[in-house]
């Protein structure tokens, strides 16, 4: 992962940069105390100026100092930008050169994460074209309105195709850079910082975004199938119906889906509808009551005990817990 490189421009949040900078700073620092990984992992702020590493003046009056510009940046392997405060097109029209700058990395073979409506950069740069992507939920219409050759998707909160990685939000982003450091500092390092910054101690998956074509089994009958359930979560899952689209008997493809996923068929699905539901929890003002039926649930009864068994805490308290921690991005 080292260096990264934190993309800083006009009207971005900056807890775009300094929450996975102070995360990714204090797994360095763990590593090291524990002594399990010296490596580091360098994080320098750039600035969208070409030419000037001068004050940035981030959203809502924030200043700070990046430490380069775009014309003179260290090498790096990933570029991160962070979302925009408030309508994306000012900043569009404002940043021309970052843009550019942003395709010329493209096609430098840089791995890119974009957060939320900072999104819309690589859209604008044709990065997108083609490819799979998400954005805040708030400008999914706007967005695929501006953007139709994007492949948007609603239903996932993060995305990779190729060496472009999309968030939705910076609990989203969160949870990506938790995995990047379990992949640099291993399994320990990112537990710890787990309980530092995120609630959700107990994550579903090794890999918590939707990849084009990623694969994580060698079995392709399963893999339709998952990859089908992770895209119509919001539907009701039965076993006969399942094993029905993998053309198998009920017994062979339960035998076949916990041997490649290592978990039954249903306990899967649970799974992608808690983790969505987390999201919806998070993410937006909607009742208990219309999060159970966006996830196939008519029963909000139902909903919120499979969701405290599964989180040891009811929706209500969730949302109240992670709400908290949302660094002003909603007021």
């Amino acid at each position: 992962m080292n260096p990264s490189l934190f993309l800083a421009y006009p009207k971005a949040l900056l807890t775009g940069l300094s929450l996975p900078m102070e995360m990714i700073n204090s797994a360095r620092s763990i590593a090291r105390i524990k002594q399990t990984n010296k490596s580091r992992w360098n994080c320098y702020v750039v600035s969208s100026s070409s030419r000037s590493a001068d004050v940035m003046t981030m959203a809502n009056g924030i200043k700070i100092v990046p430490s380069h510009c775009l014309d003179d940046v260290p090498k790096a392997h990933t570029i991160f930008v962070p979302p925009i405060w408030g309508n994306p097109d000012v900043v569009l029209e404002r940043n021309r050169a970052l843009i550019e700058w942003l395709k010329l990395q493209y096609q430098r073979q840089k791995q890119i994460v974009a957060t939320g409506t900072g999104v819309c950069l690589l859209a604008e740069a044709g990065i997108l074209n083609g490819k799979v992507a998400t954005t805040h939920w708030y400008y999914f219409d706007n967005f695929e309105n501006k953007y139709p050759a994007v492949n948007l998707q609603r239903q996932h909160f993060i995305t990779q195709d190729g060496n472009v990685i999309c968030t939705g939000s910076i609990n989203a982003l969160v949870d990506l850079i938790l995995y990047f450091i379990e992949n640099q500092y291993g399994k320990e390092v990112s537990q710890i910082i787990e309980q530092h910054y995120s609630h959700e101690i107990n994550r579903t998956y090794d890999k918590p975004w939707f990849a084009k074509g990623a694969s994580r089994h060698p079995d392709e009958g399963i893999l339709e199938v998952q990859h089908w359930m992770q895209s119509h979560f919001s539907q009701s899952f039965d076993l006969k119906s399942l094993s029905d689209m993998a053309n198998m008997s009920p017994r062979n493809f339960s035998r076949r889906f916990k041997a490649a996923v290592g978990k039954s068929p249903l306990a899967y699905g649970v799974d992608l509808k808690m983790s969505a539901a987390k999201e919806l929890l998070k993410e937006t003002n909607l009742s208990h009551q219309d999060i159970a039926d966006h996830l196939g649930y008519k029963d909000n009864g139902f909903f919120a005990r499979q969701f405290k068994q599964k989180n040891k805490i009811t929706p209500g308290q969730y949302r109240g817990m992670v709400r908290g921690k949302l660094f002003g991005l909603e007021g």
